[in-house]
């Protein structure tokens, strides 16, 4: 054990000890269950491959073999490069394998361990020590955007806004998880028979906590001064849905932080969980998903086979009347992208979810500095089929349907600091803006 390691896990002894003697436990120190013993990532390396494209040419399917047989986590694939996060133990291996096939890794990160220990430490010492000590009252009501939350405090967050605002907010929990949790969404309408609805949805994947982090910040920032929105935003009836996989996101804050998929079990005992993002019903045995239960990206059994995939798809199709938007948060890759995905074809209406997509972009660029890029999806992120933002559109018509891969670029990947969570959020919040916007406020009377 290092010094350095040793350091960190007494900083993190010191921080849960004082915070539990006020009361207030940071929601990340969530207590273990004894038969979950957490996975760690120690020397664990994070490789970007370039040039994978030629070598599909040649059959030969880069991400895939790496997986398969060398135990690699894709953290992130398109038509340019492969982010792969390989084990210290395979590392050899998997290299002699990419140099059989030319291929040269640039490595991201030496050390994948090192950065969930510090996302961890950076987190505790901000909401716990940082900006004076917060009183008891404020841990219980509170929701800050200095650290990631665990999911009760979420929730609780979301009950709280059901509270202060009773009669245009109401809270319905639309199913359960396999392991028995609420999935919960939040409506905010002055109008919900007449206005034009927006859905916005976090989580789907679960080691991407900086979605359901920025979900919530766009609730706060439309709640936190309701009265004073302009018409575009007060005008439109909002679903909110910071977390459309709770099982997953549990899962990656008590035992693998890099857990993709939702925790339904399967019927190989080694291997469990569907990815959501493969579960919809369009184009679901197509191209860029996988059969196997223990890939990352294995699209279940059958289409809508999760209990999280019929929950949001039934309760959509009960509201598709007025629903002009379908807004899904995930990361990494600073886009904003729109149909299709599932085949190599533009929505007949592109131009007009380009020119939306590119506004959003010029203002994120102007207001915190950060570049995102516009474009259709399958060109940016390769063909995928069943996907939630194409299912919205190919099933219920939706117009303005935007899937945002919020930061970064792959310095950090899924486990960005927590130091830049506001701003993210902030670039979030702004592409819920621009949309609003091109919808216009609802016609009444």
């Amino acid at each position: 054990m290092t010094q350095k390691t040793m350091l960190l896990q007494l900083l993190l002894l010191v921080a849960a000890v004082a915070a539990s003697l006020a009361n207030e436990l940071p929601s990340n120190l969530t207590l273990l269950d004894a038969n979950e013993i957490p996975q760690r990532y120690d020397e664990a390396q994070l490789w970007r491959i370039y040039n994978i494209s030629e070598a599909m040419q040649k059959r030969v399917p880069v991400g895939q073999m790496l997986e398969q047989k060398f135990g690699g986590n894709i953290w992130k694939e398109n038509s340019k490069f492969l982010d792969i996060s390989i084990a210290r133990d395979q590392l050899k291996a998997a290299r002699s394998f990419l140099s059989a096939h030319r291929l040269d890794p640039q490595i991201l990160s030496h050390n994948i361990q090192s950065m969930i220990d510090e996302e961890l430490l950076e987190g505790i010492q901000s909401s716990s020590f940082g900006h004076g000590r917060r009183t008891k009252k404020a841990a219980r009501s509170s929701m800050h955007w200095k650290d990631y939350h665990d999911l009760e405090t979420i929730y609780s967050f979301m009950r709280e806004i059901r509270t202060k605002f009773p009669n245009i907010v109401r809270l319905y929990t639309i199913g359960q998880t396999a392991e028995g949790r609420d999935l919960k969404v939040l409506r905010i309408s002055e109008n919900p028979r007449e206005n034009k609805k927006v859905w916005i949805d976090g989580g789907i994947h679960a080691r991407e906590w900086i979605s359901p982090a920025t979900v919530t910040f766009i609730l706060y920032q439309l709640m936190s001064d309701w009265e004073n929105q302009p018409a575009h935003i007060r005008g439109l009836t909002w679903y909110i849905m910071p977390v459309m996989n709770p099982d997953g996101y549990e899962y990656s804050r008590t035992t693998n932080r890099l857990w993709r998929k939702n925790r339904s079990p399967s019927r190989r005992a080694q291997c469990s969980g569907v990815d959501l993002n493969r579960n919809f019903d369009i184009g679901w045995n197509g191209y860029g998903s996988s059969t196997n239960p223990c890939s990352d990206t294995y699209r279940g059994s059958a289409p809508a086979s999760e209990r999280e995939t019929r929950a949001v798809a039934e309760f959509l199709a009960k509201r598709k009347y007025n629903l002009e938007s379908y807004l899904t948060f995930h990361s990494y890759g600073q886009m904003i992208v729109y149909p299709w995905a599932y085949k190599a074809v533009k929505v007949k209406d592109a131009s007009v979810l380009q020119r939306v997509s590119s506004l959003a972009a010029e203002r994120i660029l102007q207001k915190t500095g950060t570049s995102y890029r516009a474009a259709v999806t399958h060109e940016v992120l390769g063909i995928a089929g069943g996907g939630s933002d194409d299912w919205s559109r190919a099933a219920l018509g939706v117009k303005y349907v935007y899937t945002i891969e919020l930061r970064d670029r792959g310095a950090y990947g899924f486990v960005l600091p927590p130091r830049f969570i506001k701003d993210t959020a902030l670039e979030g919040w702004t592409v819920v803006e621009t949309v609003a916007q091109a919808i216009g406020p609802s016609s009444s009377g």
